[in-house]
Order: structure tokens, then C-alpha cells, then sequence
């Protein structure tokens, strides 16, 4: 599904490259080496991969495109010039959406000790894109020396610190509401009103209102907001222009749009995909 690369694309500036053996690859995967770390590129849209799940924890460090994760009812979405945790032995499926770039870091067993249990966004910083290139360049054959010990325990200490997630989006587990919420994701531009919803379900709006609060931690039209919000930044992502997708995801106004966006992720949607040297200021 992935093309690995050494650092940066670039051969000659890399001390290490991935293993071209897949015998050779699978034994250091299957290894007690603390930490593997390769950069990957990935063209275009893909479908959703089949759940699966890892020994090793999984850290991914975007450059480009978005990372999207289904963990049993929980689904999250990774934008660029953000870190994305995926814990050991969590079952997931994922697919990638705006030709995503970056790179991957996997990490023992032992090494995921006291860190997240669930999939999490972690911060943008500096130090821990630093630090992930710097791992980039290790030889995983060779044992880890102080200093690099020292920046493994720095990097479990970012792991530790994960974001406000505000792209989360949870599927209800009731059948009835999961059909509803299925429903909306296949057109995320439907308006139904709370009425038609609960004829769907067969409930009653009362019911269906408090069900779905209680069964997802938010409102159902917070929810909508937050499905369309997802579909949003997959059209972003693959260039659409804003007014196309706020059109596309059921808003008839462009500048609510923009101001719900606002709200949510503190950026606007013409400023969230730009590079992170293209965001700081001259």
C-alpha cells in the first residue's frame, strides 16, 4: 500500500535505508529493537485498508494529505503537519485521502509502556518532527547509544501529551442509530430534520434525541456538524475550492461555512492545508 522511502526521498542523505528484503524487514518489525522509523508517499486517494491491527505502536508524522482511522466505534482524522498514535494491537482500519506523505515510526512493545491506549492527535511541535527525522536516519541493526536513548524518552514524553481531539467523529453502536448515522455519512449534504431522522429509526423524536446524545457524547445536528466537518477536509485535501465543498457538505452559506471551520479548528479552511513554512510568518 505504501511506497517506503529514505529520508526525504533522497538516498545520499540518508544513513539508512529501508530494507529491500521483506525477510530481512519483518524480522526487525518482529525484533526487540525499540524503535524502525521510514518516510512514505502515498499518490492519490486509496480505499479504506482492511482492519489490522500492530505489535508496535504506530506514530505517524504528516507532512501532506490526511490520515483516516476507524477504531471500533471511534473514527478520527489526521491532517497534515500533524502527529497521528495508533496504540499496540489496536484494531483499526485506515486509508489515506490528498496523497499523503511522511513518515512512520513503529515502537516496541516494551517502548509503549505508559503511553496512549486509544488512536490520539498529537501536537505539530518542532521537537517532535525534529525528532522523528532525526530517528529517520538510525540503523536499526546497531544498538541505540545514550543519546539516542535519551531521544526515545523524549519522544515517548510528546506522546504523552496529546491534543485536544476535535476530530473525532464516534458511530453509534444501536443499530437504529447506526443506520442513521451511516446514512448521513453516505450523503453528508442531507438536511433531514430531527423528525425525518426518528421516522428512519423508527423512534420517536424524544427518543432519538436522547439516544444519540447518550450513545455518542454530542447532539445529533453536533454530530451532523462534525461528519460534515470530516467530508469537508477529505474535498479540501484533494484541492476543491471552498466554496465547492462547503456547497458539497450541505451549507448554503459559504461564510458559515468558513466561520463553523473557524470555530472548530481555529484556522481557516484556505489556511489549514498550506505548508507549515508557508504559515509562519516572513
Amino acid at each position: 500500500m505504501w511506497l517506503f522511502m529514505p529520508e526525504k526521498g533522497q538516498p545520499r542523505k540518508s544513513t539508512f535505508s529501508v530494507p529491500r528484503n521483506v525477510e530481512e524487514l519483518r524480522r526487525l518489525v518482529e525484533s526487540d529493537v525499540p524503535v524502525l522509523a521510514f518516510a512514505f508517499e502515498r499518490s492519490g486517494a486509496e480505499a479504506w485498508a482492511p482492519e489490522h491491527s500492530h505489535a508496535r505502536g504506530q506514530l505517524f508524522a504528516l507532512t501532506r494529505g490526511l490520515l483516516v482511522v476507524q477504531a471500533g466505534s471511534q473514527r478520527w482524522m489526521f491532517p497534515s503537519y500533524r502527529c497521528a498514535w495508533i496504540p499496540p494491537d489496536c484494531i483499526h482500519a485506515a486509508r489515506s485521502v490528498g496523497g499523503a506523505s511522511g513518515s512512520m515510526v513503529y515502537l516496541s512493545p516494551e517502548t509503549c509502556r505508559g503511553l496512549p491506549a486509544m488512536p490520539c492527535m498529537l501536537s505539530a511541535s518542532d521537537l517532535l518532527f525534529a525528532i522523528v527525522q532525526r530517528v529517520l536516519t538510525w540503523d536499526p541493526r546497531r544498538s541505540l547509544h545514550p543519546a539516542q536513548k535519551r531521544l526515545i524518552a523524549t519522544l515517548r514524553d510528546e506522546i504523552r501529551r496529546p491534543q485536544r481531539q476535535p476530530l473525532r467523529l464516534p458511530i453509534p453502536k444501536d443499530k437504529r442509530l447506526a443506520k442513521v448515522a451511516h446514512a448521513q455519512l453516505e450523503d453528508v449534504a442531507d438536511d433531514r430534520t430531527l423528525d425525518d431522522w426518528a421516522h428512519f429509526a423508527a423512534m420517536s423524536r424524544r427518543s432519538f434525541m436522547r439516544s444519540f446524545t447518550a450513545e455518542v457524547g454530542m447532539p445529533f445536528g453536533r454530530w451532523r456538524q462534525q461528519a460534515r466537518l470530516f467530508a469537508a477536509l477529505e474535498m479540501l485535501a484533494q484541492r476543491n475550492s471552498v466554496t465547492e465543498t462547503a456547497i458539497a457538505v450541505g451549507y448554503n452559506s459559504v461564510s458559515a461555512f468558513i466561520e463553523m471551520f473557524r470555530t472548530t479548528l481555529g484556522s481557516t479552511p484556505q489556511a489549514y492545508f498550506r505548508s507549515k513554512r508557508e504559515r509562519e510568518p516572513e
